[in-house]
């Protein structure tokens, strides 16, 4: 089960400790496997995006960062820095992905993709398509 509590609070810590600002948050929705928190910086507004991986029967709770907005087709994925350390610190155990990790290429032929039927069926080019995607 999603505890949206936790990374919103997680979220509003994280702005106010790297100096930037909630300006609001994205609810996971049809087609959306993720929720946003954006956070406003003086230099730009980042999305912080929240999603879950069940692998072998075991849940995995997955950050990214991206330039905000974020919607289908519009994703630009981006460091920073202060916000990922901050993050890792507040969620333990949570897996918070780079920029460069984010933008790896996939190869479909590959494990583990060759026997996922998503992965297959939409074909992402990158790690970070796969993970925060507008599937339905």
């Amino acid at each position: 089960m999603r505890d949206l509590k936790e990374f919103r609070k997680a979220c509003y810590e994280a702005a106010r400790r790297t100096r930037g600002q909630v300006t609001g948050f994205v609810s996971y929705e049809a087609g959306q496997n993720f929720d946003q928190g954006e956070i406003a910086y003086r230099h730009r507004t980042a999305s912080v995006m929240w999603t879950q991986s069940w692998i072998e029967g075991d849940r995995r709770e997955i950050l990214g960062i991206a330039e905000s907005p974020v919607g289908w087709g519009s994703m630009t994925f981006v460091d920073e820095p202060g916000l990922l350390a901050v993050l890792g610190e507040l969620l333990p155990g949570f897996r918070l992905y780079t920029r460069s990790e984010l933008e790896t290429p996939i190869d479909l032929s590959a494990p583990p993709w060759v026997d996922d039927y998503d992965a297959k069926y939409w074909r992402p080019e990158h790690l970070g398509d796969y993970l925060f995607n507008y599937w339905d």
